[in-house]
């Protein structure tokens, strides 16, 4: 009896991974709103590409240099009375932070890839050699009726 029902927990802890596996690999293609190619100054021309930026402290290292940009850029604008939208190497600021917000979304669907990743591994551990026989019996029925 423990058997059916450590089964029946097992298929449905394996459906909440691979809900969630399906959930990360539509994540994994943003849509990115800049070039990426971040620079710190106007005058440099070294830039840090987003998308393969892998520290989340950089990114928002980067952030917050454009919210110090950003708030002195209006003040200046108060100050001499115009009203231009902040931009930054041709990008809004709402560009720039929805870039950076993938991004470190991205770093952690990667973390928690590799967590789902070990969750499989050691629910395919606790399978019963019956509830295998079945989980195939089900792949082969999908596989036919498509």
């Amino acid at each position: 009896m423990a058997t059916n029902n450590n089964d029946q927990l097992v298929q449905e802890l394996t459906k909440i991974v691979n809900d969630k596996k399906a959930a990360i690999a539509k994540a994994e293609r943003p849509n990115w709103k800049t070039n990426c190619a971040f620079r710190y100054t106007k005058e440099s021309s070294a830039s840090t590409n987003l998308q393969v930026c892998a520290v989340v402290e950089d990114l928002v290292y980067m952030l917050g240099l454009l919210c110090e940009k950003r708030n002195a850029f209006n003040e200046a604008q108060k100050i001499v009375g115009t009203s231009l939208e902040f931009k930054w190497f041709g990008f809004t600021f709402d560009d720039w932070a929805e870039d950076i917000k993938t991004r470190i979304d991205k770093i952690e669907i990667t973390m928690k890839k590799r967590e789902l990743e070990l969750l499989e591994s050691r629910l395919n551990n606790l399978v019963s050699p019956e509830l295998r026989a079945q989980m195939e019996l089900e792949e082969i029925k999908k596989m036919l009726a498509q």
